[in-house]
């Protein structure tokens, strides 16, 4: 069973819009005690949604972890990073104030924090209700997965009914 996570960047250094245009990349840059404790417990098939700090302050993508966390081979210190894959860019990028102000969304570790940190741990219920402000997923839908489509990259799609969300009219292969 998948962990969900939230990753924030800062767009300046990298834009989320970067992982949709390689088949994997490092994520590394993550210094903080606390982020460091969080990205040591991704594993492969993990669920994260990506999120561009100040000045765009919003969620952005769906992105998936391609390997467990693992030492950063550059450094001699302790680091821990992890490969990742973008999944799906957001029809409608969720703003900070949107986040905040969804009830479903209060309990949120990032929100219980004083100062945002760069990994933070997410429910499933709380994935999928940024998915569903993101434009991804219909309200109501249970925990989100990966299918394969015979003509495009992998969507998301409802455990509950199976139901694409995604472009349609494409089978599922």
């Amino acid at each position: 069973m998948p962990a969900y996570w939230l990753f924030l960047t800062d767009p300046a250094d990298y834009p989320l819009e970067r992982l949709f245009t390689r088949d994997r990349e490092v994520w590394d840059g993550v210094f903080g005690t606390a982020a460091q404790k969080f990205l040591g417990q991704v594993r492969r098939a993990d669920r994260i949604i990506g999120y561009h700090t100040a000045p765009d302050k919003q969620a952005r993508a769906v992105l998936e972890a391609v390997s467990d966390a693992y030492q950063n081979p550059e450094l001699q210190q302790k680091n821990w990073v992890v490969d990742l894959r973008g999944v799906q860019l957001f029809p409608r990028p969720v703003p900070l104030a949107e986040l905040r102000s969804n009830p479903r969304l209060r309990q949120m570790y990032l929100f219980r924090l004083v100062r945002p940190i760069a990994v933070s741990p997410l429910t499933a219920a709380e994935f999928n209700e940024i998915c569903r402000l993101g434009g991804l997923a219909p309200a109501g839908s249970r925990v989100l997965r990966r299918a394969r489509l015979c003509t495009s990259p992998p969507v998301w799609t409802q455990l509950s009914f199976g139901s694409v969300v995604g472009p349609a009219g494409r089978g599922l292969c």
